[in-house]
């Protein structure tokens, strides 16, 4: 028994080497024989969520740092946190391999430093860089810029002036879920709608279909839950109005929808059903409030946890507030299914846009927040310190290390459900994280992005991502599922419901299942 588990585990680890000597081989084609300086010098890399696109991006950034005519290899990523993130992941490949900073003026000086070859940065600093640092020699030097999830965020100005700016640069970008024409969104630059237009030529693919099949990632099951009528042949986009979004946040509707999910969390998230050993960080705040986190040692345990967590996604700020006072009143009212809840929110330009796209919310700005808003984000950020014994408020700094916190503690299964609008959607793996509750719209990129928070292998208890919808998404989920999987896709990437195992189903291919 051993061996044969040893032997799939080898030919899984000999696959994924391969599939990762084949991306380098890749690069380094790409970056001797083709331009510099313009798309066709570069392109873009689609590895589906929970992959590996972590360690193939620094695999080539260290293979391209070999290369005598590359002066530098960017690491560019659009969060704070997922630069302290990336720095991690690439201390643990190879400790000291790469270089990330915390200020512009530290950012500067690796640029300047012919020593330093592989540098993490936020597009931000990159961004602040570029705009006081005009004819900086840099910009003259041979550079790979590699752009980790390269979606809406560097398709506006930064990325232009980037492209710009830097005069001999390769340009690549690693997504999960790239941009087409039929999923793009109006840009104020037509030339960079799509993923494509903006990185070049498509290198490889590896979707989630094939994830999947490979065993690298979990499916998910899918719950619709119905909580209102909706005659069959009106689409949500077609009636999206103000009224609409009046009846999602109805009282009585928010009273029902939190009861199911207080109902039901233990059956989703196996909470006192099962429980499995779990290595957490101990020293979460010390880490959190390191002004250099590099130099701060994580204190890690294996410790038994009690089931798994989950994120409840919903529409608008205003929303977030009813959900969150709503789940203290229930809680309150029958101690039995309390359990510990957590609010994050910032400003965004738009909390939800009617095509269902994730707008992305700034993770240190909360000073756009209207006052009632932040007043209220205020005190559930001081329900949370009374739980943890921390000390967070909404000015600026304190945010950002709540972000950071409430982060490692979702990682560490400190937290049961963390109530968000867009915020943890997009970039957060957390192994421990099973289920997404989802009361918002959800379409194309942002569902597959969103859904795939639930995914990651964690051990044999996990079998696959629970999804629960308060609104009808099945024909979106379709949709997305064939724009990043294949027309066939859905058999792969979707378990059937508990109502069809018990009651019996019809596959994709018309056969009928008995239940």
């Amino acid at each position: 028994m051993l061996t044969r588990l040893w032997m799939q585990l080898m030919i899984k680890t000999f696959f994924l080497l391969g599939l990762i000597i084949l991306r380098q081989l890749i690069f380094l084609m790409i970056l001797k024989m083709k331009k510099y300086g313009t798309v066709e010098g570069g392109g873009y890399i689609w590895h589906t969520t929970g992959s590996g696109k972590t360690l193939t991006s620094f695999k080539t950034a260290r293979l391209a740092t070999k290369i005598p005519y590359i002066d530098k290899v960017l690491f560019v990523v659009d969060r704070k946190d997922l630069d302290y993130q990336t720095m991690r992941e690439y201390d643990r490949f190879e400790k000291g391999a790469a270089n990330s900073n915390r200020s512009t003026a530290i950012l500067k000086k690796q640029l300047e430093d012919s020593n330093v070859k592989i540098i993490i940065t936020t597009i931000q600093k990159l961004s602040i860089f570029i705009e006081k640092n005009k004819g900086h020699e840099v910009f003259n030097k041979h550079v790979v810029i590699i752009f980790d999830e390269c979606h809406r965020s560097q398709f506006g100005d930064m990325h232009t002036a980037i492209t710009k700016n830097f005069k001999k640069y390769h340009l690549f970008g690693f997504t999960g879920t790239p941009i087409f024409a039929v999923n793009s969104t109006v840009q104020k630059n037509a030339k960079l709608r799509t993923t494509e237009q903006a990185f070049g030529n498509q290198l490889h693919a590896y979707t989630i279909v094939d994830a999947i099949n490979d065993k690298n990632v979990l499916p998910f099951r899918v719950d619709y839950i119905k909580t209102i009528d909706i005659p069959n042949q009106i689409e949500d986009e077609e009636v999206w109005d103000i009224d609409r979004e009046r009846v999602y946040s109805n009282p009585e509707r928010i009273r029902l929808v939190t009861e199911y999910i207080l109902d039901h969390f233990d059956q989703k998230t196996y909470r006192n059903i099962k429980s499995f050993k779990h290595s957490v960080i101990l020293n979460v705040n010390e880490v959190v409030l390191a002004r250099d986190r590099n130099l701060v040692k994580e204190d890690k345990q294996s410790n038994y946890v009690n089931g798994f967590n989950s994120i409840f996604a919903v529409s608008s700020i205003e929303v977030a507030k009813l959900y969150y006072n709503e789940f203290k009143r229930q809680m309150a009212e029958n101690p039995a299914k309390a359990f510990k809840i957590g609010l994050i929110y910032s400003y965004g330009a738009n909390e939800e846009e009617a095509d269902g796209i994730l707008d992305e919310e700034v993770p240190d700005d909360t000073t756009s927040l209207d006052q009632s808003s932040r007043d209220f984000l205020e005190g559930a950020i001081k329900d949370y310190n009374a739980m943890f014994s921390t000390n967070y408020d909404t000015s600026s700094d304190k945010f950002q290390n709540y972000y950071k916190d409430v982060s490692l503690r979702m990682k560490n299964k400190e937290l049961d459900l963390l109530i968000v609008v867009n915020m943890f959607l997009t970039g957060f793996d957390a192994t421990t994280l099973n289920t997404l509750w989802v009361d918002k719209n959800l379409k194309m990129h942002g569902l597959i992005q969103a859904y795939s928070r639930t995914n990651r292998i964690l051990n044999s208890i996990k079998t696959f991502g629970n999804i629960v919808c308060f609104r009808n998404l099945q024909k979106k989920t379709d949709e997305a599922i064939s724009l990043f999987g294949d027309k066939n896709a859905g058999g792969v990437v979707l378990l059937k419901g508990f109502k069809d195992y018990y009651e019996g189903y019809y596959d994709e291919k018309g056969i009928y299942h008995q239940g």
